[in-house]
């Protein structure tokens, strides 16, 4: 008797917490009126995929929600017509459209950022457009890059990032290093100094000017354990296991699915490998507009995560985490006063 009463009490916790947050229950009142594909929730308030997939999440597993797949999409509903009832007893209003049309989609966010750092790459724009008033080096040098290293790879640099992952990364001679959004190789060149010539460093790029640039700026710097791969970082066209280290400058908040990410990063590392991360982290949500503002996009804001979202991801991923640093000064520096942060992180693959 007492046992059932616990469990009920639980049920009934998980249920009211689960419909205690507002894009949730516009989740709901949209599944109240029409069963939806998983991928309509993105038109949500703004929200990225991979937030809508955690919400989607929640709601099942409070027993409100169930799914079925159809073919490539996965359609979701209320439970049952008894768990209908109880919602709108609750007071859940059914919603008419949960698809105004005015959310970005993640292929055009995804050519809106490539047509962007595209036209950085050929230098008709200087910086992703979060610190116009700074120059290249005086970014380099407020989010932890020495004299020497801008001064040695000054083509490279171009004033893109929201910390220094070579610094605080343990990379070794002989090491493996893999850099995520690599742009024109600035911070592939900083690991292929340490890793010596009996390691080598791939960067990965969806850029095809970024690619050129940074192939050009191998040669300019005599780098022939540097490599650039054309790819996404959401499927890495690196074999499995074959990586020590990876590295990440600002760029895994530009993608949409970024939970794909770190799955793609841990199954590339070898067991013990190392991931350092810095990257832009919000501390307080983004407005609809703010989320779709291509300008924001593009400037690391509009596409990044709350931070504990964000670390969810990783630990899903099965990454231990150390957070080493948590840059708030950053938002007034560079990011016009928008909440947010640069959080440094090592990842290690268990």
């Amino acid at each position: 008797m007492y046992k059932y009463t616990f469990i009920m009490g639980e049920d009934k916790a998980r249920f009211f917490k689960a419909l205690g947050d507002p894009t949730r229950l516009t989740i709901v009142g949209c599944l109240l009126k029409q069963d939806h594909c998983a991928c309509d929730f993105s038109k949500i308030s703004g929200k990225d995929q991979t937030t809508i997939s955690r919400h989607l999440k929640v709601l099942v597993e409070a027993g409100i929600l169930r799914y079925e797949k159809d073919g490539r999409y996965v359609i979701y509903s209320i439970r049952d017509d008894k768990m209908k009832q109880t919602l709108e007893k609750c007071g859940v209003e059914k919603v008419d459209s949960c698809c105004s049309g005015s959310e970005m989609d993640a292929d055009t966010k995804k050519d809106v950022v490539k047509k962007n750092y595209g036209r950085i790459a050929l230098g008709l724009v200087q910086g992703c457009g979060c610190c116009d008033d700074l120059t290249s080096e005086q970014v380099a040098a407020s989010i932890g890059y020495s004299q020497q290293d801008t001064e040695s790879f000054s083509e490279a640099n171009l004033g893109l990032g929201c910390g220094n992952p070579t610094a605080f990364g343990e990379i070794k001679e002989g090491d493996i290093v893999l850099d995520l959004g690599s742009g024109a190789g600035f911070d592939s060149f900083l690991a292929a100094r340490k890793v010596g010539n009996t390691g080598k460093v791939i960067g990965v790029d969806m850029t095809e000017d970024m690619i050129a640039r940074a192939r050009k700026n191998a040669e300019r710097y005599g780098f022939d354990n540097v490599e650039f791969r054309m790819g996404d970082i959401e499927d890495l066209p690196v074999e499995t296991d074959s990586v020590d280290v990876i590295i990440s400058n600002c760029v895994i908040n530009l993608v949409p699915d970024k939970s794909r990410v770190f799955r793609e990063a841990y199954r590339v590392l070898r067991g013990g490998g190392r991931m350092y991360i810095s990257d832009i982290v919000l501390l307080k949500e983004l407005t609809s507009e703010e989320r779709n503002d291509e300008e924001l996009i593009c400037s690391c804001v509009g596409g990044a995560l709350m931070k504990e979202d964000y670390l969810d991801l990783i630990k899903e991923a099965g990454f231990e985490i150390s957070i080493i640093d948590e840059d708030r000064d950053i938002s007034k520096r560079q990011y016009s006063g928008y909440p947010l942060e640069s959080i440094k992180l090592e990842l290690r693959k268990k």
